[in-house]
């Protein structure tokens, strides 16, 4: 998915927010659920993207599969398990909890724009929904090796 797609919901979610909680609130979830996907510069980067921050700007508005044409990336499987690491059920509860203990509006939300953009992803990769839980993760490595090959072997976007 592009992740313009992420912004842009997370923006209208974001403004809706801000009628009805205050302005940190809706920033954690434009934040935490527009810009999750950070997580994926390095996996793209070893496939190939060109390090550039003129490239990384114009990869929020290209899917997989064009950045494969433009750049000649190659997908391949993740090189490790925990890919993406900011993708999943126990950074949102984290994010709420600190945001909770902090008093904070801006985490307590930016883990409800966790769940947003985990919920725009539950398609995009092998094992969901269970693929979005570290632990799940942790304890079906091998598991999830295999449905990274087995997805990758499909995919053509």
């Amino acid at each position: 998915m592009r992740a313009i797609t992420h912004i842009s919901a997370s923006t209208a979610a974001a403004i809706i927010t801000s009628v009805v909680a205050e302005p940190a609130a809706a920033a954690g979830i434009l934040l935490f659920g527009g810009f999750l996907d950070v997580d994926h510069i390095g996996h793209f980067v070893a496939a190939g993207l060109p390090p550039d921050p003129l490239v990384f700007f114009h990869s929020i508005f290209r899917n997989e599969k064009q950045l494969e044409d433009r750049y000649s990336i190659k997908r391949s499987i993740p090189s490790n398990w925990i890919f993406p690491a900011l993708h999943s059920i126990e950074f949102a509860f984290l994010v709420s909890g600190m945001g909770a203990i902090l008093g904070s509006q801006l985490l307590l939300w930016g883990g409800a724009g966790v769940i947003l953009h985990l919920l725009m992803d539950i398609k995009c990769y092998p094992c969901s929904p269970e693929f979005f839980s570290t632990i799940w993760r942790i304890s079906h490595k091998k598991l999830l090796l295999q449905a990274w090959v087995e997805q990758r072997s499909k995919v053509r976007l």
